[in-house]
């Protein structure tokens, strides 16, 4: 599994874009082959400020999604959103386990 977490943030007037641009992505990533889990969360104390969190099969499912023309289209559509510290970080676990 590799898991994909961190935090973006956007300009404070295009919150509201980004937040539906955010479940566009959501929705049309969910159903590509080695997603596991694929979300967007907003702050509750800093409303410009996302995390990120991503669950993959494999690193070729990742790289695959980055390939995907829905990236294509979400990244088109988040280019009036002023995304800013993008700051992302790929986890490659060795072992998982519940609690």
């Amino acid at each position: 599994m590799i898991i994909i977490t961190g935090t973006m943030e956007v300009a404070a007037d295009q919150v509201e874009l980004a937040k539906k641009n955010f479940a566009l992505a959501q929705e049309a990533t969910k159903s590509e082959d080695g997603c596991i889990t694929y979300r967007f969360f907003q702050s509750v104390d800093q409303p410009t400020l996302f995390r990120v969190y991503e669950e993959w099969e494999s690193k070729e499912a990742l790289r695959a999604h980055g390939a995907h023309p829905n990236m294509t289209a979400h990244r088109e559509r988040m280019e009036p959103c002023g995304v800013t510290n993008r700051a992302l970080k790929m986890i490659e676990p060795e072992r998982i386990r519940d609690l």
